[in-house]
C-alpha cells in the first residue's frame, strides 16, 4: 500500500521491500513490464502486451504454489519490479523462478543480487533445498547475471533454453 507504514517481509532486501502483489498493483506491475522492453523482445518477440499484468497476476492467483511479488524501492516506495516464483516445482523442496524483472533503470545497481540473496534465505528458512530457473541462450546478461549469483548451469530443458540451479 503506497504511503502506508512499511511492514518486513521475509523476502524484503537492503534496498527493496517485497509484497504479494494484488489487484491495485496491476498498473504498477504493468509499468515495470513496460520499462523492461528487452526482456519482453528476447522472450516474446515484442514489447509487454497490454493486459501482461492482469494475466500474470491471475495465473499466480490460480496456483497456490506460485507467488507474485511486487518489489518496491524501499525509499520512496517505486515500484522497482517483480519476482514471481513457483514452489514445490518440479518437487517438493525446489522452487523455481520463473521470473525476477527489474525496470531497465535500475538495473545494474546490485538490487536483483540483494532480492535473490533475500529469496534464497527465507527459503533456506522453509526448508527449500534447491532453487532453479530457467533462461534461454539469447538471454546473455540473464545468463551472467545468475552464474555471478552462484548459479550453475544443471541441463538443457529444450533447444536452447538452459536450466541453472543452486543448492541451498
Amino acid at each position: 500500500m503506497p504511503g502506508g507504514p512499511v511492514t518486513e517481509h521475509p523476502l524484503d532486501a537492503v534496498r527493496i521491500v517485497a509484497e504479494p502483489a494484488s489487484d491495485p498493483d496491476v498498473p504498477s506491475l504493468q509499468a515495470a513490464l513496460e520499462e523492461a522492453p528487452d526482456y519482453h523482445v528476447l522472450a516474446e518477440g515484442s514489447p509487454a502486451r497490454p493486459g501482461a499484468a492482469a494475466d500474470l497476476l491471475a495465473d499466480a492467483e490460480a496456483d497456490p504454489d506460485r507467488t507474485l511479488w511486487v518489489l518496491r524501492l524501499r525509499a520512496g516506495r517505486q515500484v522497482a519490479g517483480l519476482l514471481d516464483v513457483q514452489l514445490h516445482w518440479p518437487d517438493p523442496g525446489a522452487a523455481h523462478v520463473r521470473l525476477l524483472l527489474l525496470r531497465e533503470p535500475l538495473q545494474g545497481r546490485g538490487l536483483g543480487r540483494e532480492v535473490v540473496a533475500a529469496l534464497e534465505a527465507r527459503l533456506r528458512a522453509e526448508g527449500f533445498r534447491v532453487l532453479r530457473l530457467s533462461v534461454t541462450h539469447e538471454n546473455r546478461d540473464a545468463r551472467a547475471f545468475w552464474e555471478h549469483v552462484g548459479f550453475a548451469p544443471a541441463s538443457e530443458l529444450e533447444e536452447r533454453v538452459t536450466l541453472y540451479e543452486k543448492m541451498l
